[in-house]
């Protein structure tokens, strides 16, 4: 249904059809989808994502113990920060303070205003009572766990963080079991005995167009010793890249990163939150270029920790690039500072505390028949 909206989906009104049309008016019907099976089902807790408001609706509702799982930048509001989707550095001066709280009620009660009203419809229609909250404050508001599945030392400080908010780690691949390298594969350890640096470009899963990040790369790094590994969802022809073909080009649909980024000096991405932690995790700066969905907000956070260089535009021009991606590769501050993260990361066990976090939610549960009322916890 997202592939098929119309409208900008970079812009403001596209964004709140979005969320007014795939995660606020619909609540009702989800949370009679779900009512049916709760009664079938009987379950001691429930796990959403954190964009599926009826679920801890749902489960406030019946007495059930809930969690909410976050793939994507912490959305919480803050006296600390901005309001998410601005692009906003955080701040927690006095007047980065104002700041914040007058952006945060302009975007509540005049941006978003539809929204929010739409929301407390859909709250109503169910009989849950609604919340003064913003709507990306519901799910921390009303669940038991609020589980997000990045590390602090990669998201903005918040000196009221909700107690319901823990950082588990991300979940990533260990590997993978069926894969066999290309004919090519050894001139990526050659490359690094030589010096050379190897760059990965991707596309994403998203915003796939290969004209906005991968195309403008390959021809910025064209006349470099760069060895470019590139990877796009869509197919490249040959008449889409530089004449003639770069001679440090390797062009692939699919290369695992748990086998490519520990040969990796730099990642240049549009931002997709998974590809980016990935590529920290590994130790590996990033050079960032995309605002589509959440990728402004991801990759104001990959400047703000000084892990790589994010460009602010999804069409980055090929000059921009070059310089960036030669700005990452000879300041050695930014793999500093990712190796620092990827010690962070190896912190955090992921799955398998998410998995203990789902558990005791439901050894404290206590479910109610279907006619209890609960209340938002």
């Amino acid at each position: 249904m997202l592939q098929d909206m119309t409208g900008d989906r970079n812009g403001i009104g596209g964004f709140k059809r979005i969320i007014r049309e795939l995660f606020v008016e619909p609540v009702p019907e989800y949370a009679r989808d779900l009512s049916d099976v709760i009664d079938e089902f009987r379950p001691d807790v429930i796990v959403a994502d954190h964009c599926f408001l009826a679920g801890p609706m749902v489960a406030s509702r019946r007495g059930i113990g809930s969690v909410v799982y976050v793939v994507g930048p912490l959305a919480v509001s803050s006296v600390d920060t901005a309001p998410s989707g601005t692009g906003l550095a955080p701040s927690s001066s006095p007047l980065g303070r104002l700041r914040n709280r007058t952006l945060s009620w302009l975007v509540a009660n005049v941006v978003f205003r539809d929204v929010q009203q739409a929301l407390r419809r859909a709250a109503a229609a169910i009989d849950f009572p609604a919340l003064d909250d913003f709507l990306t404050d519901w799910t921390v508001r009303i669940a038991d766990r609020y589980l997000v599945a990045a590390i602090p030392e990669f998201e903005y400080p918040r000196s009221d963080l909700p107690p319901a908010v823990e950082f588990i780690g991300p979940m990533l691949p260990a590997g993978v079991d069926d894969w066999s390298p290309p004919d090519w594969w050894p001139e990526l350890r050659a490359a690094r005995r030589a010096g050379r640096p190897v760059v990965l470009v991707t596309q994403g899963t998203a915003a796939t167009d290969p004209r906005q990040l991968v195309l403008p790369t390959i021809s910025a790094l064209a006349d470099t010793d760069a060895l470019v590994v590139a990877t796009a969802l869509g197919d490249l022809p040959d008449d889409t890249l530089p004449r003639p073909r770069p001679a440090g080009l390797r062009l692939e649909r699919f290369v695992p990163y748990t086998e490519l980024l520990p040969l990796t000096d730099v990642m240049v991405t549009n931002g997709g939150y998974g590809g980016v932690q990935m590529s920290l995790a590994y130790g590996v700066p990033l050079v960032t270029a995309g605002r589509s969905e959440d990728k402004m907000e991801v990759n104001r956070r990959v400047a703000w920790s000084g892990a790589g260089i994010s460009l602010n535009t999804s069409n980055p021009r090929p000059e921009r690039l070059r310089s960036a991606v030669t700005s990452v590769l000879e300041d050695s501050r930014y793999r500093e500072r990712a190796q620092r993260l990827k010690a962070a990361y190896a912190r955090y066990p992921g799955a398998p505390r998410a998995a203990e976090a789902i558990l005791e939610t439901a050894a404290g549960a206590a479910p109610l028949s279907a006619g209890d009322e609960g209340r938002p916890r």
